[in-house]
């Protein structure tokens, strides 16, 4: 099974945190190496942040920041245990508008349809946005407009 590519925020968050420790371009290369050769062992190991899988850019934004660092799924998994409603995300945003567009639905339709769902507009939640999202899936799957 192929690993799952790094994304361009944890090269960004890699970065400005390099730059908050006050550690260089050569610094971070040398954890990359580090973390590279534990995982990879040492015929695999590279210097390259763009060879980096998920789970390794992962380690070493722990590695700069130290104890600090809390990946966001924990930091989410944390709040939802405390009763923290979280606010509705950007990528939810874009599902729900992709689910809608296969249905060909306006803006004013997508609009009812969420306050039929929820009882308001706008989403404000991820609760909300799941509930719309969860909704509109079997929809579309009924209707051939998206697979499972």
């Amino acid at each position: 099974m192929k690993a799952r590519p790094k994304s361009t925020g944890q090269i960004k968050t890699i970065f400005a945190s390099a730059k908050q420790a006050g550690i260089d371009e050569d610094g971070i290369r040398d954890i990359v190496a580090d973390i590279t050769m534990q995982t990879r062992g040492a015929q695999k190991c590279t210097r390259h942040i763009s060879a980096l899988s998920h789970a390794e850019a992962e380690k070493v934004i722990q590695r700069i920041k130290g104890r600090s660092f809390v990946p966001l799924r924990t930091l989410q998994y944390r709040r939802q245990r405390a009763g923290v409603e979280q606010i509705i995300t950007t990528d939810q945003e874009k599902k729900i508008a992709e689910l809608a567009s296969q249905r060909h639905w306006s803006a004013e339709t997508l609009i009812n349809f969420c306050k039929r769902q929820c009882g308001h507009y706008p989403l404000r939640t991820t609760i909300d946005a799941n509930k719309v999202i969860e909704a509109l899936k079997p929809m579309n799957e009924r209707n051939g407009l998206w697979a499972a």
